[in-house]
């Protein structure tokens, strides 16, 4: 299930950019920097997680994450990879493109293996006709059709069947331009399994975000709260704290790497 929910998450992430242009002469009419909330012109930029104590001072580093996205020259993330504190690489995907931007496929590596991948095929009006996500042997394993997009390009709706066609789930997302208010995902027969919610401040940052899981006997509730302590000169926010319960539980640092004038010539 963690594998599952890796690949939808990022299938919608990925999906969902804006197609809206910042160019409109250019083939490239898709662009992630502008879909998540980043300003400038970024080749990359590194994020990582810090712990923090009971008053939210900032503590050592966790062992886990260090993530450095990089982005190529149309906005668009082509690569990620995890490392550790030590700067040793845990993982790594790398991303591709079809022709207007729009997420083609992905392919990821843990600890030097393969962790399986994920593609999406397109119409000629750049319409999701199937999304797939491929296993670590390079199989297919599971399908993504009836995919709806919004005038702007996110990922409102699908429904996922197994490697033998079986409806096992589907999924309805609701935006306001490119921040995603509401996530809902039901079983086969159209119950609820889980949904979230997510609220924005006015620079479009996200500050916090709802998640009910309804179980067999009981339904839980999580909400998690961010307050954005640090901004750089373009407005992209470079520390993060997550609040849960009233409580600091992790600080993020964000540094971005900013294309010079002189390397676009």
């Amino acid at each position: 299930m963690r594998k599952l929910s890796f690949f939808l998450a990022t299938f919608l992430i990925l999906a969902a950019c804006n197609n809206s242009g910042k160019d409109t002469t250019s083939a490239v009419t898709w662009h992630d920097l502008e879909s998540e909330n980043l300003k400038g012109d970024i080749a990359s930029y590194e994020e990582t997680s810090y712990k923090v104590d009971s008053m939210g001072n900032i503590g050592e580093a966790d062992s886990c994450c260090a993530d450095v996205t990089e982005y190529d020259e149309n906005g668009n993330s082509i690569k990620n990879v995890s490392k550790d504190k030590n700067g040793t690489i845990s993982g790594e995907t790398v991303m591709t493109r079809h022709p207007n931007g729009q997420f083609k496929s992905m392919s990821s590596t843990k600890d030097g293996k393969s962790n399986g991948g994920f593609r999406v095929d397109i119409d000629a009006d750049g319409k999701i006709t199937l999304a797939v996500a491929i296993d670590s042997t390079g199989k297919d394993d599971v399908y993504y059709t009836d995919v709806t997009m919004n005038d702007v390009g996110e990922v409102t709706g699908w429904k996922q069947y197994d490697k033998d066609s079986v409806f096992r789930m589907q999924g309805e997302s609701v935006y306001d331009k490119h921040q995603m208010l509401s996530n809902t995902i039901k079983d086969s027969v159209g119950t609820v399994k889980n949904s979230s919610t997510s609220k924005y401040n006015d620079k479009g940052e996200l500050i916090e975000s709802s998640f009910t899981n309804v179980g067999k006997d009981s339904t839980t509730t999580k909400v998690t709260k961010y307050t954005y302590d640090a901004h750089d000169e373009m407005g992209n926010w470079t520390q993060r704290t997550t609040m849960e319960d009233g409580k600091p539980t992790k600080i993020v640092k964000r540094t971005y790497t900013y294309r010079k004038e002189e390397e676009k010539k």
